[in-house]
């Protein structure tokens, strides 16, 4: 057997530098910082070593704060009652037994939501971009776990959003404000509207969020490495869902 090759008989080459290490996976903290400070060389670097479960972990871990907070302190009947009672498939003598079992697993129910629905949603939209990925990259087509990590770590831009909205819950009334609804960095915290979908559309104004869809695109671009086109589609496709689903649901 030759010097050259190996036990299972492979040729090898011993003057052949040796393979670099791939790339370590960017912390949580790493991601944070990245996306607010340098977000395109963040995602080329989760292109290289993808990275989903810290960044979701964070998003559920914060939205199951605001969720404790805001179910403790909203009026459940101010909130739940207008609704019921413009729907004119509800009647009017089970309008209070229903607000009184909503109000008892309000909490329960949304943090049931976050456990199993942003998972799920997570799920769903990384699924759609690498779908759009398959069809509309530049070069190699990207992994479903590259999706997942666009599908979580743009999130990170809500986090300061979801603190913020946390702390107004603490430190003034509620009412039957859903959270949205609280925050102070959006347009929909100065303006109400007498129209809800217009009070929708004015709380999706806000600089967290168009922060938010602008890292989409950019992860996009340089996490899936998609043409600008995919990148626009990826973008129109998270605003679609996520902005309009919001304006179009509300009532």
């Amino acid at each position: 057997m030759s010097e050259s090759e190996s036990l299972y008989g492979s040729n090898v080459n011993p003057e052949a530098p040796p393979a670099p290490p791939p790339a370590p996976a960017l912390g949580l903290m790493d991601q944070i910082i990245g996306v607010f400070t340098e977000p395109v060389e963040t995602f080329k670097k989760l292109s290289a070593a993808p990275s989903w479960a810290w960044a979701l972990g964070a998003v559920m871990v914060v939205s199951i704060i605001v969720t404790v907070i805001w179910g403790l302190k909203v009026d459940a009947d101010a909130m739940l009652r207008p609704i019921m009672e413009a729907n004119p498939k509800i009647p009017a003598e089970q309008i209070d037994t229903i607000i009184d079992f909503q109000k008892k697993f309000m909490i329960p129910f949304g943090l049931l939501g976050v456990l199993f629905g942003v998972p799920i949603v997570v799920a769903f939209m990384a699924f759609i971009y690498w779908l759009i990925g398959k069809g509309m990259a530049e070069d190699q087509k990207p992994s479903y776990v590259q999706a997942l990590s666009l599908a979580t770590v743009p999130s990170l831009a809500m986090l300061p959003q979801t603190l913020l909205i946390s702390v107004m819950c603490l430190i003034r009334p509620v009412g039957g404000l859903t959270p949205d609804k609280l925050s102070p960095s959006s347009v929909g915290f100065y303006l109400h509207p007498e129209n809800p979908k217009l009070y929708a559309l004015f709380c999706q104004i806000d600089p967290f969020i168009i922060f938010q869809y602008v890292l989409i695109f950019l992860g996009a671009r340089y996490l899936l490495k998609l043409k600008p086109a995919g990148a626009v589609v990826c973008t129109l496709v998270a605003l679609l869902l996520g902005v309009a689903f919001r304006v179009l649901m509300a009532k």
